[in-house]
């Protein structure tokens, strides 16, 4: 009976036990607990190559400098770079990602006025180009079996290119050149201020990762995936024009595909929210923009190049201290020699004429 009993028993336990679920990780991702808008800041091509340095990071200059640069087709522009690294947002994957729906980098003048805004700007692609020359010769062999060369004609140059992606981190620098408006370029020695307006679009989340599939970034991923396939699509589109040797630039939202893109995304949250996973886990999510600016940044300007002609503020200097030289000098001859004055008058000097 007592054999019975325990073989009863142990049958209970081996119905009564179930096999264990497979535990899901959640993948969370490993940004910065923070975003920290004092990291944003443009920086000058001296400051990247010092940030880039395996030596050690040097500090960002307390009076940056930036020379007014212009182009081929007169147009003038400054060249700085967008840096970003320890801001808790990586700028350009947010970007591409959809996440970022609007990006300006803003200049002022010392009065205030703005002579340059601009979208964020990167190089999407790297263009890797090949050079090939292919030689046709003509060979005949004679009596002799050696061949002999009766023909040959010019190399042809064959060139391919391949356009590769660039993958930016929160550690790189993008380049950007900032072009300034017309009849608002200013003077070298005068100071300019820069900075950075972001609309970053961040859901509060809080993900149910086994609905989907151990991904807790699977809900964001939803919300965005027409944002992120229209970009996808023109980075495609740029990556041809890029190949067939065209220079084009990445085409950002429209105030107008913006609006409809947050649109999109609240009615894709309203209908996410309350919606239970297998493991009757409640996901909840809240439409959250936020407005961002950087902090300015202010660089003094030290020279403006035009047509190979360079004009610094010592330059400046120099003119404005020959032109209250000349003024004085001016006042001062007029004080003597000015046609209004009398003949009498005690400023003209006597002067003695020589009789024969």
């Amino acid at each position: 009976m007592n054999r019975l009993s325990l073989a009863s028993f142990l049958l209970f336990l081996s119905i009564g036990c179930e096999t264990p679920q497979q535990v899901i990780t959640p993948t969370f991702p490993t940004h910065s607990e923070q975003i920290n808008l004092n990291r944003i800041k443009m920086i000058t091509k001296s400051e990247a190559v010092h940030t880039d340095s395996k030596e050690g990071k040097k500090p960002l200059a307390q009076e940056p400098g930036v020379s007014v640069e212009y182009s081929e087709n007169k147009i003038p522009f400054i060249q700085l770079d967008l840096f970003f690294e320890d801001a808790g947002i990586s700028i350009i994957e947010e970007i591409i990602a959809g996440t970022i729906l609007d990006h300006h980098i803003i200049v002022l003048n010392q009065k205030g006025e703005i002579i340059a805004k601009q979208p964020v700007n990167f190089q999407a692609y790297e263009i890797l180009e090949t050079k090939t020359e292919v030689m046709r010769n003509k060979v005949i062999v004679g009596e002799s079996k050696k061949p002999v060369k009766v023909n040959s004609t010019t190399p042809e140059t064959k060139i391919s290119r391949e356009a590769i992606e660039r993958q930016y981190t929160d550690r790189d620098t993008v380049p950007q050149v900032l072009e300034i408006q017309d009849g608002k370029v200013p003077n070298p020695g005068e100071y300019i201020n820069i900075y950075l307006e972001l609309t970053y679009v961040n859901p509060h989340l809080e993900p149910n990762c086994e609905s989907y599939g151990g991904n807790c970034n699977g809900a964001k991923q939803r919300f965005f995936e027409d944002v992120t396939g229209r970009n996808r699509k023109e980075l495609d589109i740029l990556r041809n024009r890029y190949v067939d040797g065209e220079v084009a630039q990445f085409p950002n939202l429209t105030q107008a595909e913006q609006s409809d893109y947050k649109t999109n995304i609240k009615s894709k949250i309203e209908t996410t929210n309350g919606v239970f996973g297998p493991k009757h886990g409640f996901t909840k999510f809240m439409f959250r923009e936020w407005n961002l600016v950087s902090s300015p940044r202010y660089f003094r300007i030290l020279s403006v190049n035009k047509n190979g002609k360079q004009s610094s503020q010592e330059d400046r200097n120099d003119e404005k201290k020959l032109t209250d030289e000349s003024g004085e000098n001016s006042k001062s001859d007029n004080d003597h020699h000015s046609i209004f004055d009398s003949p009498t008058h005690s400023k003209h000097k006597k002067r003695s004429i020589p009789t024969p």
